[in-house]
């Protein structure tokens, strides 16, 4: 048995029920809190928005699965857990997507030396307008 399936076996129903959810949608796949709650209240209709919010939080911290904030953005987004990368947010349509890149370790490396810190981690977020926004035109009538 691995670590993340150490950690999932220690899950109650409804963290599971979320974790299942959040994976069924995979990497790639961003969903705000109030899409979550939905989806669940879909499979445990008496499941409640706070119970949802705890499982997140509680997933989050056991690595199982990715929160991302973005500027701009109304609310936290969460995904499966994944390999480093970043996201970019359309400022006009709110699409997230995800961007391969990582923070290069020397960047991290002499960032901390700088700060006479220890970096455990780091993310990037990019945001502008997605190819189908930048090429819209307005048309007036």
């Amino acid at each position: 048995m691995n670590a993340v399936e150490l950690d999932e076996s220690r899950l109650s129903k409804n963290h599971r029920l979320v974790y299942d959810i959040v994976q069924e949608q995979g990497v790639g796949r961003h969903l705000p809190m109030a899409e979550l709650y939905e989806l669940a209240r879909t499979r445990r209709p008496g499941i409640g928005f706070t119970t949802v919010y705890r499982a997140l939080t509680r997933l989050r911290d056991m690595g199982l699965v990715a929160e991302i904030a973005l500027p701009g953005a109304d609310s936290a987004y969460y995904e499966a857990a994944a390999p480093p990368h970043a996201h970019f947010r359309c400022v006009e349509c709110g699409t997230v997507s995800d961007v391969a890149f990582a923070l290069p370790e020397d960047v991290l490396t002499e960032a901390a030396k700088r700060l006479g810190a220890e970096i455990t981690g780091g993310s990037v977020s990019l945001q502008g307008r997605c190819a189908r926004c930048g090429t819209a035109t307005v048309s007036v009538n």
